[in-house]
């Protein structure tokens, strides 16, 4: 039997649409202060997306892709990263409603630092996402407490016995390992990289401007 594919297209898009000519992928780990600089550069109020919707022929032309990028040397990492896909399920892979946890993620960066998650447990940074997911998507998911308990039914290892003690989180585990193999198919390391229309642009800095993004989106 061969190995399995992806159900649906792998990342998440923040902004524009398929028609448009400049693509811009953004492979981001959810703990990399890199990562979040880059992300609240983009998302501010007056940042790059509100530029880019501001100017017609950006927003006509113009899309961006987050793509998950788990850093291990971070062992928080990888679980901010499991507990996204489960929101995913979650939210039957809504775009609109990861960017909001996406957002939210990276606001509460600093709970997840090394500093300060350094004894948390894998179960308890479970309950962590989970519990920013519900005050982010409340309003749009049947209320705070049933999203919770949704993310949290894909992230129970109840299913592990002595038998099969390494099973994993079934879809949840499944999704983390098709955007680790996508991340490493196109070469990416570390964090953040961006792609341009498929080929990488590695003058793209996370402290970039919004003014210095702009530019160079206007430039290709």
């Amino acid at each position: 039997m061969p190995p399995p594919l992806p159900s649906h297209p792998l990342g998440v898009r923040l902004l524009g649409n398929p028609s448009a000519t400049l693509v811009v992928e953004l492979f981001q780990d959810l703990c990399c202060p890199f990562s979040r600089k880059m992300s609240m550069t983009l998302n501010q109020p007056g940042g790059v997306f509100d530029q880019i919707g501001a100017d017609p022929a950006l927003a006509a032309n113009v899309e961006f892709i987050f793509y998950n990028v788990p850093q291990p040397w971070h062992p928080q990492s990888p679980v901010m990263h499991e507990c996204m896909f489960a929101v995913a399920l979650a939210v039957d892979h809504d775009p609109e409603k990861l960017k909001k946890y996406i957002r939210a993620i990276f606001n509460a960066w600093p709970t997840f630092t090394d500093l300060h998650a350094a004894d948390k447990t894998r179960k308890e940074l479970h309950s962590m996402c989970a519990d920013i997911a519900a005050d982010a998507l409340a309003d749009e998911m049947g209320g705070a407490n049933a999203l919770r308990e949704k993310v949290l039914s894909h992230l129970s290892l109840g299913h592990l016995t002595e038998e099969e003690p390494n099973m994993g989180l079934g879809e949840v585990t499944k999704l983390l390992k098709f955007a680790v193999k996508h991340h490493r198919t196109r070469g990416v390391h570390v964090t953040p990289t961006v792609y341009m229309n498929s080929i990488e642009a590695p003058d793209v800095s996370s402290g970039w401007t919004a003014e210095q993004w702009i530019e160079k989106l206007r430039s290709v």
